[in-house]
C-alpha cells in the first residue's frame, strides 16, 4: 500500500503541519510504512498569496529574517503530477484547513486523470463537509487518528471504508486518550521544514501538543464548535489534556533524534492546567534547558506561573486580548474580563522579566471605526515587546461566520484564505467599518500604538 500526503501549503509558511505528522505516525504504527509526502511548501506559486512573514515584515508587526533555505525548482502544479505519476499511490491523504482549500482544488483537477484513492480530514472537511462532496473518495470528519488507519486497511482488503466511524455522513467515534497517541512523525518532513522564522532569527524547532481542543468559547475561533460537534454526537469531551510523562517521552525524542533547539507549544492556552500539573509540567521541562514559544490568556497568568515560566526557559509568551473594548470584546468576541485585568497581566509578565507579544484582530463584524480605536488605545498602555493585529477572516466553524452570513456582511459561498495585506471580507454598512477603514487600521496598526 503506497500512501502520498499531500500538503497545499501556501509558498514559505513554514511550520509543521501536526495533523500529517500525527496521521503518518498513526499508519506507521498500523504496519503501513511505504508513505511520502508532497510539501507545497517550498514551490513558488504564480496564483499563491505573499510571502505571510515578509508582509507582515513590512508593517512592522514582525521582524524580517534572511531565510537561506532555497525553494524547489520548477513549478507547483507540474511537480505534482510527476510526483503522482512516479510514486503511483494506492491513496492520497490531504490535510486540509480552508486556507489551502482553492489551492488543493487545483493540485487534485491536475491528477484528474489518474487513479488512486483521495480522503480528505483536517479542520474544514470537519466544519464543512459540503465543499468536498464528489471532489474525493472519503471525508474524515474529527480526529482521523483511529479513523485514517481504519479506511486504509479496509481499502487494502479491496473493501468499501463508507461505514467507518468519523467517515462523512457517519456520526463520530468516542475521543481517544491522547496519551496513546504515537510521537509526531517528523522524519517525513525535508529538514529545511525543521527551521522557521522567530523574532529576527531562524529556530530549529518542533512543535509540542500539551492538550488538545480548548475549553473556551471565542467567536472567532473554530475550536468552540468540535467541542459542539463532539458533544451533539455524544462522542466525548474534546478538550483532554495529556499526561506530564507521555509529553516528557516526545520531547527527549526530539532532542534526541532531531536536535531541536526551540519547541513551539502550539496549545491553545497552556496554563488550564491545574496548579498541581503545572508545577509537574514546570519540574519536568527544567532539566532541558531548552528555551520555548507558548499563548495564554491574560485572565490565567499568575505571578507564580510567571515567575515559574521564566525560570524554565520561556522566550516568549503570546497573550491573546484580541480587541481593547471590554465591552465589544465581551459582546462580539465571547470575551469577559475587565481591561484592568489584562494590564495587570501583562505587568506581571514583565516585572518577572518575561518577553511578552499580543495578539489583537482588526475588522471584527459589528466594528466600527471608534471600536478599532478603542484597540489602539488600549495597546498603547501595554507593558508589551511585541503588539501584533491580524485581520478577522470569517472562518467556517466559528461562530461570527454564522453572524456574517445572516447579517450578508459576506456570500455564504465564500471559502477565505488568510490575508496578509488586510483586505476584508466583511462588506458592512454604516455605522460599521467600510474595507477601506479596515485596511487602514490594519496596514498602521503598529505605528498607530507608537
Amino acid at each position: 500500500m503506497k500512501i502520498l500526503f499531500c500538503y497545499p501549503n501556501q509558498h514559505m509558511r513554514v511550520t509543521i503541519p501536526g495533523g500529517i505528522a500525527v496521521l503518518s505516525a498513526c499508519l506507521k504504527r498500523a504496519g503501513y510504512t511505504d508513505i511520502q509526502l508532497f510539501d507545497g511548501t517550498w514551490y513558488t506559486q504564480e496564483d499563491g498569496v505573499a510571502d505571510r512573514n515578509e508582509e507582515r515584515a513590512k508593517r512592522g508587526q514582525v521582524k524580517s529574517v534572511t531565510y537561506d533555505f532555497e525553494t524547489n525548482d520548477g513549478n507547483l502544479y507540474t511537480e505534482w503530477r510527476k510526483k503522482v505519476l512516479d510514486y503511483k499511490p494506492d491513496v492520497v491523504i490531504s490535510s486540509l484547513v480552508e486556507d489551502n482549500y482553492p489551492l488543493w482544488l487545483k493540485m487534485m483537477d491536475i491528477v484528474d486523470d489518474v487513479e488512486f484513492i483521495s480522503i480528505v480530514g483536517g479542520v474544514f472537511p470537519t466544519s464543512a463537509p459540503k465543499w468536498f462532496e464528489g471532489k474525493c473518495d472519503y471525508i474524515c470528519r474529527g480526529e482521523g487518528d483511529e479513523a485514517i488507519p481504519e479506511i486504509i486497511a479496509r481499502i487494502e482488503e479491496g473493501k468499501s471504508a463508507s461505514d467507518v466511524p468519523n467517515v462523512h455522513p457517519n456520526p463520530l467515534r468516542q475521543v481517544l486518550d491522547v496519551d496513546t497517541l504515537p510521537i509526531l512523525d517528523l522524519s517525513i518532513f525535508p529538514e529545511k521544514s525543521l527551521h522557521r522564522p522567530f523574532k529576527g532569527s531562524v529556530i530549529r524547532h518542533a512543535l509540542l501538543e500539551t492538550q488538545r481542543g480548548c475549553p473556551f468559547g471565542c467567536t472567532f475561533c473554530n475550536s468552540p464548535e468540535k467541542s459542539l460537534i463532539y458533544n451533539r454526537e455524544r462522542a466525548g469531551k474534546f478538550h483532554r489534556r495529556r499526561s506530564i510523562k507521555n509529553i516528557e517521552e516526545e520531547i527527549v525524542s526530539y532532542i534526541e533524534n532531531f536536535g531541536v533547539e526551540f519547541f513551539w507549544i502550539v496549545t491553545d492556552t497552556l496554563l488550564t492546567m491545574p496548579p498541581e500539573e503545572f508545577d509537574e509540567f514546570c519540574d519536568m521541562y527544567s532539566q532541558f534547558k531548552i528555551p520555548f514559544w507558548c499563548q495564554t490568556r491574560p485572565e490565567l497568568l499568575t505571578d507564580y506561573q510567571a515567575k515559574r515560566l521564566k525560570d524554565i526557559g520561556c522566550s516568549s509568551l503570546s497573550i491573546g486580548v484580541e480587541h481593547g473594548g471590554e465591552e465589544f470584546r465581551a459582546k462580539v468576541v465571547g470575551r469577559k474580563y475587565p481591561n484592568q485585568l489584562a494590564l495587570d497581566a501583562f505587568d506581571i509578565a514583565y516585572y518577572n522579566g518575561l518577553n511578552t507579544d499580543c495578539n489583537f484582530i482588526v475588522g471584527y463584524p459589528y466594528e466600527t471605526l471608534e471600536n478599532a480605536w478603542e484597540t489602539v488605545e488600549f495597546a498603547r498602555k501595554l507593558k508589551c515587546k511585541d503588539i501584533n493585529a491580524a485581520l478577522f477572516t470569517p472562518y467556517h466553524g466559528t461562530q461570527l461566520r454564522k453572524v456574517c452570513e445572516m447579517e450578508g456582511f459576506i456570500d455564504k459561498d465564500l471559502v477565505c484564505q488568510l490575508n496578509t495585506e488586510g483586505n476584508s471580507y466583511l462588506d458592512m454598512p454604516r455605522p460599521y467599518m467600510t474595507k477601506e477603514e479596515i485596511k487602514f487600521m490594519y496596514d498602521n496598526f503598529v505605528d498607530h500604538i507608537q
